[in-house]
């Protein structure tokens, strides 16, 4: 039996806008949406795509089961869709906040890049998550994390991609903070890759008391 919005106490009820976007909350009934972002390679250029529905799907119940997560799909509002996509039913074009918390990202899907929305999205979230948490969201365990935002991108190897996601956390006033050890792909055959970590502060609060931690 699927999970109902009670039983999954990660899930949300917000929604808001920017110019140009709807952001709602991310549900089960997403997957297909999910898989067709997570699938794509020019995506997830670093590390191994999903190729099972059946992921996208898992991907998503464990972040609904999460009281760190706090993800948004994003739609094109209407009047602002392109002649590539006329229809009048929304469709989901990308994925943007936290996954968990305080770390938060975004994807699109490539046949939206180049508009701008990345840096829209990202702005749009960063000034919602500080509206509606000012102090950092309550859930996060330790108190010193709720004064950022943090956000991993893909490795510093001078690929397109890379650089125009670094250049939009810029943008948005992320400063680099250090680099950490990940895997490129869960299972058999992986390796370790050295990904950039960025951090935003909060409206008040002071990078310097974190700066060795």
């Amino acid at each position: 039996m699927d999970e109902t919005v009670d039983d999954l106490h990660g899930a949300h009820n917000y929604t808001f806008t920017t110019e140009r976007l709807f952001f709602r909350p991310l549900r089960l009934d997403d997957t297909a949406a999910v898989f067709a972002l997570k699938s794509d390679p020019k995506v997830f250029y670093w590390t191994q795509p999903q190729t099972l529905e059946s992921e996208a799907r898992d991907w998503i119940k464990a972040r609904l089961e999460s009281r760190l997560y706090l993800s948004f799909c994003i739609e094109e509002l209407s009047g602002t869709k392109n002649d590539d996509n006329k229809s009048d039913q929304p469709e989901v074009i990308g994925l943007c906040g936290g996954t968990t918390l305080p770390e938060i990202g975004y994807i699109f899907r490539p046949s939206v890049w180049g508009r701008g929305y990345a840096q829209e999205a990202l702005r749009g979230f960063i000034k919602f998550y500080w509206d509606t948490f000012p102090d950092g969201h309550p859930m996060i365990p330790n108190a010193e994390d709720r004064k950022f935002l943090m956000a991993v991108t893909g490795p510093s190897d001078g690929s397109a991609t890379a650089a125009a996601s670094i250049a939009v956390l810029k943008k948005c006033g992320f400063e680099y903070w250090k680099e950490q050890k990940e895997a490129d792909s869960p299972g058999p055959g992986q390796r370790d890759i050295m990904l950039p970590v960025w951090r935003l502060w909060g409206p008040g609060f002071s990078p310097e008391s974190l700066r060795d931690k």
